[in-house]
C-alpha cells in the first residue's frame, strides 16, 4: 500500500488552520494563549497559598511530636 503526501500548508487541505493569515498566530489563538497563562500564573499562586499553611502545620506536629517523645521518655526514666 502506498501513502500518499499531504500538503497541510495547501489552500485546499482539510488540515489548514482556520482564520490563520501568514506565519502569525490568530488572534483567537494569541487570546486562548494569554487566557491560559493567566490560568496558570492563578494556579501557582493558590497552590503557593496552600502549600505555606500545609508546612506550618507539617512542622507543628514534628515538635510535637518530639515534645511527647521528651514527655515518654521522662516517664520512663521514673
Amino acid at each position: 500500500m502506498t501513502r500518499k503526501m499531504v500538503n497541510y500548508s495547501s489552500h485546499d487541505s482539510p488540515y489548514k488552520l482556520v482564520g490563520k493569515q501568514g506565519d502569525g498566530y490568530s488572534p483567537d489563538i494569541t487570546d486562548t494563549l494569554r487566557s491560559l497563562r493567566e490560568k496558570i500564573r492563578s494556579c501557582k499562586e493558590n497552590n503557593d497559598r496552600l502549600i505555606e499553611p500545609h508546612e506550618r502545620l507539617a512542622r507543628a506536629h514534628e515538635k510535637k511530636a518530639k515534645v511527647n517523645a521528651v514527655i515518654l521518655q521522662s516517664f520512663l526514666d521514673l
